[in-house]
C-alpha cells in the first residue's frame, strides 16, 4: 500500500535528520578543546511477511524462500570517537592536555557530589591556590605531597592546592636535613667540585719555581639562610727532599694506588666565619690525573672509605665556627666531594657543581611533569614535589554519559573508573602548557553531510510518489463516478 511508503519514507527523513544534526553538532564543537566527535549507524525496522518459507527442499521442489517487504529504518547507534586530537601549544603552566587514554577527574572542591571527567585540561589557579576548571567551578582532583615532597596515590583522590607566596625555610650547608651530594654510595658530602687542576704547574713547583694557584669561590649558607662567600685554593704541594710522595694511597674502595701529584687546598672566608680546625686537606691523583684520595696529612693517611661520612681527620671536611651571626659557640661540618675532580695538563678548570645550602624562599611557579607530578619553583632556585594529578580511565570509556560542558559522566555501561597517575599502563602522559584540540575532521564531516543530505532528499522522493500513487486511486475512484 501506498501507506506504508509514505511511512517507511519518514522513518527515512527522521533517522537522515538525526544524522545532519549530529554531524552539525561535530561541526559546530571543531574548535571545541578536548571535543570527542560522534558517528552515527542504522539499522532496518520491522519487516512485513508476504510469504512465509517453506520447510526446505523436497524430492520434487527446491523449497521456498520467505517474502519479506521492510518498513524503514531506524538510529541504530550514536557512539563517540576517542580517538586522539592533535595537541596545541599554548605556554600556560597551567595548561594540560593528555597525550593518550585516561581523563582529568573534577569535582567540587570540597569532594562533595559526583565527579566528572574530561579532556578538556584549560586549568587555572583561583584565590585559594585550588587548580581548578574555571569554566565549571569544580576543582582538578589528584594527591597532596607530604611535608617532604612525597606523594602517595590512592584510589580517592582530592582537590589540589598550590599555595603560592609559601615560603620555604632557609637550609644551612652541611645541616642535617640538607640532601646529601656526592657519588654512588658514597652520598655524604656537602659541596661538590669538579674540573682539574693544572699538571703542569706542579711540574713547575717540584722543579722550585713560583706555580701559579688555583683559585674556586662558592657560596655557602648558615642555619638562618645568610651567604657567606667561601675560597678554595689548590696549591701544588710536591714533597720537600728527602721526603717523597707514598709509594700507594688507598682509594676509597681500599685499592692502593700509586700518587703521581699531590695538591694542598686551603678554604677561607671573607666575613667573620672561621674554619677549623680543618681549612686544608691534601688531594693524590695518579699518573692519569684521576683522583685517588683526600687525606689531611702529605703522607695519605688516613684516608676517605667508600659509604663513610665525610671528616676532617680524612681531609675533606670542614669545621665551621660563627654561623649564625658569628655565634662561634656553633659548629656545623660541611663534607667536600673531589671525586669529580682530575689533574691533567692545561688551564686549570675546577670549580664547584653544586652544594646543599640555601636561603629563605617563596613559591612562584610551578611546572607539570609527564606523570602529572605538580613542582613548585621557589624564588631562591629550589624545587619541591606539591602534589600530582590523577587520571581515570574506564573499561568502556564508549558507554560514558556526555554531561555537557566538556564533561562526561560515569554510567552503568562505562564501568567503574580506574583512577591512578600518568605516564603509566593505560594512563596517557599529561603533556603541561598544551591543549587537546578537537578531534573532528571537517573534511570527512562536509562528506558524510552531502550523503546524509542527498538520503534526506532521496527519502522526500519516496514520499512524493508514494502521494501521486495515492492521487492517481482517488482520480480513478473519480472517474468511475
Amino acid at each position: 500500500m501506498a501507506f506504508d511508503s509514505l511511512f517507511t519514507g519518514i522513518s527515512g527523513l527522521n533517522a537522515y535528520q538525526s544524522q545532519i544534526d549530529m554531524i552539525s553538532n561535530n561541526i559546530a564543537n571543531v574548535g571545541t578543546v578536548g571535543f570527542k566527535g560522534q558517528r552515527m549507524t542504522f539499522a532496518d525496522m520491522f519487516y512485513q511477511s508476504n510469504g512465509f518459507a517453506t520447510k526446505g527442499p523436497t524430492q520434487t521442489r527446491g523449497g521456498v524462500n520467505p517474502q519479506e517487504t521492510g518498513l524503514g529504518v531506524r538510529v541504530n547507534s550514536i557512539d563517540t570517537n576517542f580517538s586522539q586530537g592533535g595537541l596545541q601549544t599554548t605556554g600556560l603552566n597551567t595548561d594540560l592536555a593528555i597525550n593518550g587514554d585516561g581523563f582529568f577527574i573534577l569535582r567540587n572542591t570540597d569532594g562533595s557530589g559526583l565527579p566528572l571527567y574530561t579532556r578538556d585540561g584549560a586549568f587555572s589557579l583561583n584565590s585559594q591556590g585550588q587548580l581548578y576548571d574555571p569554566a565549571t567551578g569544580l576543582a582538578v582532583q589528584g594527591f597532596m605531597a607530604n611535608g617532604n615532597g612525597v606523594v602517595t596515590p590512592t584510589a580517592n583522590p582530592g582537590a589540589i592546592n598550590v599555595p603560592v607566596g609559601l615560603q620555604m625555610q632557609a637550609a644551612g650547608t652541611g645541616a642535617a636535613n640538607a640532601v646529601k651530594l656526592g657519588p654512588n654510595n658514597d652520598a655524604n658530602f656537602d659541596v661538590s667540585i669538579g674540573g682539574s687542576l693544572d699538571q703542569t704547574q706542579y711540574a713547575v713547583a717540584a722543579s722550585g719555581g713560583s706555580p701559579v694557584n688555583k683559585t674556586v669561590s662558592t657560596t655557602i649558607y648558615d642555619s638562618l639562610g645568610n651567604a657567606h662567600q667561601a675560597t678554595i685554593t689548590f696549591t701544588p704541594a710536591p714533597p720537600t727532599a728527602p721526603a717523597t710522595l707514598p709509594a700507594t694511597v688507598n682509594n676509597p674502595s681500599g685499592t692502593g694506588v700509586a700518587p703521581a701529584t699531590a695538591w694542598q687546598y686551603t678554604v677561607s672566608f671573607g666575613d667573620s666565619t672561621t674554619a677549623t680546625p680543618a681549612s686544608t686537606g691534601f688531594l693524590f691523583f695518579d699518573a692519569n690525573g684521576q683522583f685517588i684520595n683526600s687525606s689531611s696529612s702529605a703522607t695519605g693517611t688516613p684516608v676517605h672509605a667508600v659509604g663513610t661520612a665525610a671528616s676532617t681527620t680524612d681531609g675533606n671536611a670542614i669545621a665551621i665556627n660563627g654561623w649564625p651571626a658569628g655565634d662561634n659557640s656553633t659548629l656545623a661540618t660541611i663534607g667536600l666531594d673531589f671525586s669529580n675532580m682530575a689533574a691533567l695538563s692545561g688551564s686549570a678548570t675546577a670549580n664547584v657543581i653544586s652544594q646543599n645550602g640555601y636561603a629563605a624562599g617563596t613559591l612562584s611557579n610551578i611546572t607539570v611533569g609527564q606523570d602529572g607530578t605538580v613542582t613548585g619553583s621557589f624564588t631562591n632556585g629550589q624545587q619541591k614535589t606539591i602534589a600530582q594529578i590523577a587520571l581515570a580511565t574506564f573499561q568502556n570509556e564508549g558507554g560514558l554519559h556526555r554531561a555537557g560542558g566538556n564533561t562526561f559522566e560515569q554510567s552503568a555501561n562505562s564501568g567503574l573508573p580506574q583512577i591512578g597517575t600518568g605516564a603509566q599502563g593505560r594512563f596517557g602522559a599529561v603533556i603541561a602548557g598544551s591543549l587537546e584540540q578537537s578531534n573532528v575532521s571537517l573534511a570527512d564531516e562536509f562528506t558524510k553531510m552531502i550523503v546524509a543530505q542527498r538520503a534526506f532528499e532521496a527519502n522526500t522522493r519516496g514520499i512524493s510518489t508514494a502521494d501521486q500513487n495515492l492521487q492517481t486511486v482517488l482520480n480513478i475512484r473519480a472517474s468511475s463516478n
